[in-house]
């Protein structure tokens, strides 16, 4: 019959290892499984752990108070709407395209954001013009259905000789006809002042915050 040791029990060449000398090496054989188990369930779950994923923002930009360039455009009901027809308002003026799947409807969820951080008697307009001529009603539904802005927004359509003149009024860069386009959300005040300009994205809070001065002026 053989031992723990390896030796047998009847006068063979092996020995029995001592009891304390057996239970050391079992402690020291359970101590070692056990950290290498625990040591590997560690390096497990550290390489499953998702990385902690932040929002990289851009700064927002308050500017020192500007006029805002007069506009006039038909918005997707056919409504002609006027910058200076809104004096006495707060307003946002942005620009996108209703066919854009890459940063406008980044820029448009944004908008969303803040307008989900005003208090409910806080009503801004919000005015967007089409960077894209000839766009529709239609593609206004399209692009609007992912979005849940408040009642009382204008998107601005036009021929390419109408939008244009926005366009170049407003400073955008143009690249031959077309619009070089870059995202950036200008808040109005009350007197027909462009007092912040914004680059999406940027914290919601921000344009909330910014929104929320103005109007309580």
């Amino acid at each position: 019959m053989f031992g723990l040791g390896g030796g047998t029990d009847n006068g063979g060449s092996g020995s029995f290892l001592p009891p304390r000398t057996l239970l050391a090496g079992l402690v020291a054989m359970a101590v070692g499984i056990g950290g290498t188990v625990g040591v590997s369930t560690l390096m497990h779950r550290a390489a499953a752990a998702p990385a902690a994923v932040s929002a990289q923002y851009l700064p927002s930009r308050v500017t020192q108070p500007w006029p805002a360039p007069d506009l006039t455009l038909k918005d997707q009901a056919g409504q002609t709407v006027s910058l200076s027809s809104l004096r006495g308002q707060v307003v946002v003026v942005t620009f996108m395209d209703p066919q854009c799947q890459t940063l406008c409807p980044i820029n448009a969820q944004v908008l969303t954001e803040a307008e989900a951080d005003l208090a409910p008697n806080i009503q801004p307009v919000l005015l967007v013009v089409s960077v894209a001529p000839d766009r529709t009603p239609t593609d206004v539904s399209n692009f609007v259905s992912h979005v849940t802005w408040r009642p009382g927004w204008h998107w601005l359509l036009g021929n390419q000789a109408e939008l244009q003149a926005v366009w170049s009024t407003w400073s955008l860069a143009m690249q031959g006809t077309d619009v070089v386009h870059e995202e950036i959300d200008h808040v109005i005040d009350k007197q027909g002042q462009v007092v912040a300009s914004l680059h999406p994205p940027y914290p919601p809070a921000d344009l909330a915050a910014i929104i929320t001065t103005q109007w309580s002026k």
